[in-house]
């Protein structure tokens, strides 16, 4: 039953559910996908083209909108449905008509009951049809037994999951219950949660929590948060005086009192299964009564008078109804005739109001429920605007980054000629360096070999020596000239540079 209409079902859905019970039962394992996640279910009647009305169930999963019957059964993708018209239906003001767009075709379905769970529908596939990948979280998907507390909020907002408007009131449960909720899931092994507070020079806390320590919280509704105040051993109550009230309960310590709502002898019981030693305070059962507990006087006295002027309301409400009935009785059997005059002149003009106020209110209504139409329709619009303007920047954004991409490519590329041109001017220069160097190697290599060759011809010059002119001759070095080998002065005795020229 949970995935139809979920573990917190109103009274119109578990109504609902047993009228068509066989009937999903048999099409859950037929019709549903594996992966599809019943969203909401109502019923409706579909109105076919030949004029047919088919009775059934309209069904909202993740993925599509189903509508079950005995004699007919159909899916509508979200992704094919291009509007949606909701109004009230013509026929009775209690019930809206639906009108599915697609293409150029038209699906109407009307007799839905106008009640929370139907306007549930309808924001879901509003959502659905704008994004079908929106994620939902609905009375039939959500558990109950966990409170929509902020953390949970937040955590569903970042992971892009809605909650529907019926949901979130729903789910508030109202103080207590919304606590309990929440600190039951932060101490899941709580043996107990009750509305309490602790007074020490001031009032602290509104809930305890007990496990292995007792814990006192501080919940706030409005923000659905709890804050932790302080925590305290069992020993802690150790010799505490325990006062039981009609509505509360005390337990008292030397450090301050902490004060239950209810569920004190609870609380008492498991102080003494953990050991704790107390004492009770006993009093007579009207000392209890709020006015009376503190046994003073003029509490008393108050409380006394209060207790019996509600009593004396109670008792007139209950049997002043009968004497008004018979005093007004007997006035109208001494006046019938006038009074039945004036009543049907009366009658007749309150049924003239009564129809022109009618009219007015219906007219009023009629026109609320088209200007919300047309206001629904403005916002789907608008969302649709919305999301069209999204994908535009989205892809204008991808198109930046792509250009970005490009040019970044484009960069590194042009980076890598550069470095390769500069490598090849390093190579080049270092070749040419290379080059410079072998030529300054060859030049040094052939300098000494001059070097050498001029230096073995300077000793040769000096080895050679002619004693005169005759052995000159006789050498056939004659005449011999200035610097070539074997020249000297005593060859040489005109000295013009030429020697045995005679």
């Amino acid at each position: 039953m949970e995935k139809w209409i979920g573990n917190l079902p109103t009274l119109a859905q578990k109504s609902f559910h047993a009228k068509y019970k066989d009937l999903l039962t048999h099409s859950f394992y037929t019709t549903f996908s594996d992966s599809e996640v019943i969203l909401k279910a109502i019923e409706a009647e579909c109105d076919k083209s030949s004029g047919r009305e088919i009775k059934g169930v309209l069904i909202a999963t993740n993925k599509s909108i189903h509508f079950l019957s005995k004699k007919e059964q159909f899916t509508i993708e979200y992704e094919v449905i291009s509007d949606i018209t909701i109004k009230p239906d013509g026929k009775n003001k209690n019930e809206m008509q639906l009108t599915l767009l697609i293409g150029f075709n038209e699906r109407n379905f009307d007799d839905i009951k106008k009640d929370n769970d139907s306007q549930e529908f309808f924001e879901i596939i509003e959502k659905k049809v704008i994004n079908p990948n929106q994620e939902l979280l609905t009375t039939v998907t959500h558990n109950f037994d966990y409170f929509l507390h902020a953390e949970k909020l937040n955590e569903l907002r970042q992971n892009n999951v809605q909650c529907t408007a019926f949901l979130m009131k729903r789910d508030d449960k109202g103080f207590s219950s919304n606590g309990k909720r929440l600190l039951s899931e932060l101490h899941p092994k709580a043996i107990l949660i009750e509305e309490a507070f602790y007074f020490d020079k001031e009032k602290q806390g509104n809930f305890i929590v007990v496990d292995k320590f007792v814990w006192l919280y501080e919940y706030k509704d409005k923000e659905r948060v709890a804050k932790k105040i302080i925590y305290w051993p069992f020993a802690f109550f150790n010799n505490a005086a325990i006062d039981h009230f009609a509505l509360k309960s005390d337990i008292i310590t030397n450090e301050g009192k902490l004060t239950l709502k209810a569920a004190g002898k609870k609380f008492i019981s498991l102080l003494s299964d953990e050991g704790v030693t107390f004492s009770l305070k006993s009093r007579k059962w009207y000392n209890k009564v709020l006015g009376f507990r503190s046994k003073k006087w003029w509490k008393m006295t108050i409380a006394s008078l209060t207790y019996g002027f509600v009593l004396l309301i109670i008792l007139a409400m209950v049997f002043g109804e009968d004497t008004t009935e018979t005093s007004a009785t007997t006035k109208s059997d001494n006046h019938t005739a006038v009074k039945d005059k004036d009543k049907a002149t009366k009658d007749s003009k309150i049924d003239k109001e009564k129809q022109e106020k009618k009219k007015a209110m219906l007219a009023e209504e009629k026109r609320k429920e088209e200007k919300a139409a047309r206001l629904a329709k403005e916002q789907r619009k608008k969302e649709e605007a919305a999301r069209l303007a999204e994908e535009q920047r989205k892809n204008e954004e991808a198109a930046r980054l792509a250009e970005e991409q490009r040019k970044n490519e484009e960069a590194a590329r042009l980076a890598e000629e550069q470095r390769k041109n500069e490598e090849a001017a390093r190579l080049a220069e270092e070749q040419q360096r290379k080059n410079e160097e072998a030529a300054r190697l060859a030049k040094e290599q052939r300098d000494k070999a001059q070097a050498a060759q001029t230096a073995a011809a300077n000793q040769a010059k000096a080895s050679v020596f002619y004693k005169n002119c005759s052995a000159a001759r006789a050498a056939g070095a004659a005449p011999i000239h200035r610097g070539e080998p074997g020249y000297a002065k005593h060859l040489d005795r005109d000295g013009d540079g030429i020697g045995c020229d005679s």
